[in-house]
């Protein structure tokens, strides 16, 4: 059986009531690495949800203009898109889809259309991302060139087309 391409993608600012789902999202995209070391769930629970807390209270200081969004599939709640959209430059701060949406192209879809968006506006379009071959790939064929390195981090930009 192939997954179904979603037909709509939507975002709507995560709301109060949203909070349980952002931190499922955010602890589903990262328990993979303490389990494949052996961390019980009574160990990883409370240790993803000590680096949530510690994520949403460091990107709020740090992009208090920035839009926080629910990504909606269909309508429902599939993830969340973090951007800053601001006037010298767009900053994709993090990006998170439920394990059953990834790989349907909704990942691509999303950046794509900020992509779209920064270019509409005249301003490069700035993340990071791990170093991780697989993932670094995919960012380069969306034209994403490396600003620097930290060893563990790649930042990177996507300019305006001149």
């Amino acid at each position: 059986m192939t997954a179904r391409r979603p037909e709509q993608l939507a975002l709507r600012a995560i709301g109060v009531a949203d909070a349980t789902f952002v931190r499922e999202v955010f602890c589903a995209t990262r328990a993979t690495p303490f389990r494949q070391a052996g961390l019980p769930e009574s160990v990883i629970v409370p240790l993803l949800s000590q680096q949530y807390q510690a994520q949403q209270t460091q990107y709020r200081a740090q992009f208090p203009a920035a839009d926080f969004d629910l990504v909606l599939i269909d309508g429902e709640a599939a993830g969340y898109l973090y951007a800053l959209r601001g006037p010298e430059r767009f900053v994709l701060i993090d990006v998170a889809l439920l394990p059953s949406h990834c790989g349907q192209g909704v990942g691509r879809r999303l950046v794509g259309a900020l992509i779209a968006e920064a270019a509409a506006a005249n301003r490069p379009l700035d993340a990071h991302v791990a170093r991780d071959g697989r993932a670094w790939r995919l960012w380069q064929r969306l034209g994403f060139e490396v600003v620097s390195d930290d060893g563990v981090y790649l930042a990177i930009v996507r300019r305006p087309p001149p």
